[in-house]
């Protein structure tokens, strides 16, 4: 962590540093989401191009979800 509000003699800064964090843990999950082969994200039998896209289609696929109607059922 060297930015200037810890060392002085730096040049970046503790935004650049946050930043930096954030775009590399995105990215990180990204991966990770892709490459699993089994996961709830993803339908049955996904390729892995239909996995690379998941960001796309995963919201897709929730909207069109249909409400469980036994949660309705228990009050």
């Amino acid at each position: 962590m060297n930015v200037s509000e810890i060392n002085p003699g730096s040049l970046e800064t503790l935004a650049h540093y946050v930043e930096t964090t954030i775009c590399l843990t995105l990215f990180t999950v990204y991966i990770v989401v892709t490459l699993q082969s089994h996961s709830t994200i993803h339908a049955p039998g996904a390729t892995l191009p239909q996995r690379a896209a998941w960001p796309i289609l995963f919201p897709k696929r929730w909207m069109q979800k249909k409400p469980d109607k036994s949660a309705d059922d228990n009050v």
